[in-house]
């Protein structure tokens, strides 16, 4: 799979597999079916996935919060 930028650069997904990132002071968070794109220097989340996985993202002071809708908890 091909993805292009918004830098018309271009890249090739090489696996697509599961993501786990331990969160500060909460559990860890689980993304499926992740893409890994080599050569990214940056990961890419995208706010929609997200919001699939049941978080409202909230920006504030250009930092972002997770919050479980299903508990309320902000993160």
């Amino acid at each position: 799979m091909h993805i292009n930028m918004g830098d018309d650069g271009s890249y090739s997904a090489t696996n697509i597999g599961t993501f786990t990132s331990q969160r500060e002071s909460s559990s860890p968070l689980r993304l499926e079916d992740v893409m890994y794109v080599p050569g990214l220097k940056k990961s890419l989340v995208f706010v929609v996935v997200l919001e699939n996985y049941g978080y409202d993202v909230i920006f504030r002071e250009i930092k972002p919060f997770l919050r479980n809708i299903t508990m309320g908890q902000v993160k």
